[in-house]
């Protein structure tokens, strides 16, 4: 610091409660959001103001106390600041005025003393100003690390908010509340649950979907848990189709999407659906698995263990060929039964004649031991050809 400066800034420091008076005047005049949003009061304000310029002066003047950090008093006021939800903007701004004021002070300090001219007044100008500006520097910085932390917690407590959700701590009407509050949602709507897998690249199967919901007015909360995205939708008298053809095109891989649900209560059982529905779709496919329109998937996804019967009983003798044979006939089932048993409809989606169709479909009754088109035969066969697709996680004809 310059002699001078030292100088002027131990005589204005003497006058430390008329400075205090002047900046936060000039803050409620100049920077009145700082105060009138309520988020800084005015006592603390005139505390943090007299703070800050007396260790400015105290910068100044060379006369910090020993072992005291010198710029402890901008990173406290920072970091105060972004726990109170101030705009930073705000908070520079303050600190700027506070720099002025310091400089009228010290200009009226020199002025008063004959043996300081202009020139010297300037060298001055440029010596406060670095001060201020480091001390700004200090605010914004501890600003920015504190609201990094606040986030931190904030993304913490949703996380935990959603899990008790989905645990179903929702049934609790107080809690219910609290949550529905904090998150930002609807206490008294039906919700659709989602369950959005990982893409193949790693990003999230469904891309920006709050944003996508929140540009149509539809309130929503989405959290990253155990490699899937799960979304609470809140309906508020929307029906279903609009919300997901509002989310269709950010699809990147597969999402379960539950029945809508009643209240915050029942996303618990909401997710348990989503998560059943996300089961029935093979695994490279991308897209919603509505579980209302995938029922029979649903079922076979249920049991595992009855669906693993199903498919040795049903398709063992099938599934036991060499894979060239498996694979021509097994798609030809497939295309069989989803065509209504058109030899004609399956020969044209196989690129084949119908007459080879025919052939395969001999070569299966034969295989399976069974009429192709006996009623509970065909249930027994749809279903287990559900069931091979669920566990094997690929589709029996590419589609």
């Amino acid at each position: 610091m310059s002699d001078l400066a030292e100088e002027l800034a131990r005589a204005l420091i003497t006058r430390l409660d008329e400075l205090t008076d002047e900046l936060v005047a000039d803050i409620l005049a100049e920077n009145p959001g700082y105060h009138d949003a309520a988020l800084v009061t005015l006592a603390e304000l005139r505390r943090s103001c007299r703070t800050n310029l007396e260790r400015i002066l105290q910068l100044l003047g060379d006369t910090v106390p020993a072992g005291d950090e010198p710029l402890d008093a901008a990173r406290t006021t920072g970091s105060r600041r972004a726990e109170q939800r101030v705009p930073l903007d705000s908070v520079l701004r303050s600190f700027r005025l506070g720099g002025r004021v310091l400089w009228r002070g010290l200009v009226r300090t020199g002025k008063e003393d004959r043996r300081v001219d202009r020139d010297q007044l300037l060298d001055v100008a440029t010596t406060v100003w670095t001060v201020v500006d480091e001390a700004s520097s200090a605010v914004a910085q501890a600003y920015r690390e504190t609201e990094l932390q606040l986030s931190r917690l904030d993304d913490h407590r949703r996380h935990a908010l959603v899990g008790d959700l989905l645990r179903g701590r929702g049934r609790d009407a107080g809690f219910a509340e609290r949550a529905a509050t904090e998150l930002g949602l609807p206490g008294h709507s039906d919700y659709l649950v989602f369950v959005a897998s990982m893409a193949a690249d790693g990003m999230p199967g469904l891309a920006m979907p709050q944003d996508a919901l929140a540009s149509y007015g539809v309130k929503s909360v989405w959290q990253p848990r155990d490699r899937t995205t799960v979304g609470l939708v809140a309906l508020q008298g929307r029906q279903p189709s609009a919300v997901l053809d509002l989310l269709r095109a950010g699809v990147r891989a597969g999402v379960g999407v539950s029945p809508a649900v009643a209240g915050l209560a029942e996303v618990g059982v909401g997710h348990d659906l989503a998560l059943l529905a996300l089961r029935t779709l093979p695994d490279c496919d991308a897209g919603f698995a509505v579980l209302d329109e995938r029922l029979p998937e649903a079922l076979v996804a249920r049991s595992p263990e009855l669906a693993e019967r199903l498919l040795r009983g049903v398709l063992g003798p099938l599934l036991r060929l060499t894979p060239s044979e498996r694979d021509v006939l097994l798609p030809t089932l497939a295309v069989w039964l989803e065509t209504n048993r058109s030899a004609a409809a399956t020969a044209s989606r196989l690129y084949c004649h119908r007459n080879t169709v025919l052939n395969r479909l001999r070569r299966l009754e034969s295989l399976l031991g069974t009429s192709l088109h006996d009623h509970r035969a065909g249930l027994a066969l749809s279903l287990a050809v559900l069931a091979h697709e669920i566990t094997t996680g690929k589709p029996s004809v590419e589609r």
